[in-house]
C-alpha cells in the first residue's frame, strides 16, 4: 500500500515553481520524493512512473481526491485523475481515492507531508535553489 500526496510549491533561483510529490508505504513509512516541474496530470504521472522504475510497482495506491490541492492552489485543477485512473488500470494498480468529507484518512501521508516541509524549512532557510539543487 502507498500513499502519495503533493507539497510545495517550491520556489527556484530562475522564477518558476516545484511541486514535490511524496510517496510513503504505509506498512514500513518508507518515503520517496520526486520533482514535478508542473501540476500537469503528465508530469505527474512520469514522476510515478519514475517512482515504479526505483521502487516497484506498488499494488494499491491511496491518495485525496484533489479537493484539498484545489482549496490551496488553483493551478491543480489542471490534474486530471481520470487520466491517472487509466494509467493504473494499464499496470494493474488499484488506486483508491478518499472521500472529500473525510480528509483524515490520508492521515499517514498527511503526517510525512508537514514532516518533509517542516525539515526542507529547516535546512534550505530562505535560501533560493536550482532544480538540479532540489533534485539532489
Amino acid at each position: 500500500m502507498t500513499g502519495v500526496d503533493l507539497a510545495g510549491p517550491l520556489f527556484l533561483r530562475n522564477g518558476s515553481k516545484v511541486w514535490i510529490v511524496l510517496f510513503t508505504c504505509a506498512v514500513y513509512r518508507a518515503v520517496h520524493l520526486e520533482l514535478l516541474a508542473s501540476l500537469t496530470s503528465d508530469s505527474f504521472l512520469m514522476a510515478f512512473r519514475r517512482f515504479i522504475a526505483r521502487r516497484g510497482r506498488p499494488r494499491t495506491v491511496y491518495s485525496d481526491n484533489g479537493t484539498n490541492f484545489r482549496g490551496g492552489y488553483d493551478e491543480l485543477s489542471t490534474l486530471y485523475w481520470e487520466k491517472s485512473m487509466r494509467e493504473a488500470n494499464i499496470n494493474e494498480i488499484l488506486w483508491k481515492f478518499n472521500s472529500p468529507s473525510s480528509s483524515w484518512w490520508g492521515g499517514f501521508w498527511e503526517w510525512l507531508v508537514r514532516v518533509i516541509k517542516e525539515l526542507l524549512r529547516r535546512s534550505l532557510g530562505k535560501s533560493i535553489l536550482s532544480f538540479e539543487d532540489c533534485a539532489t
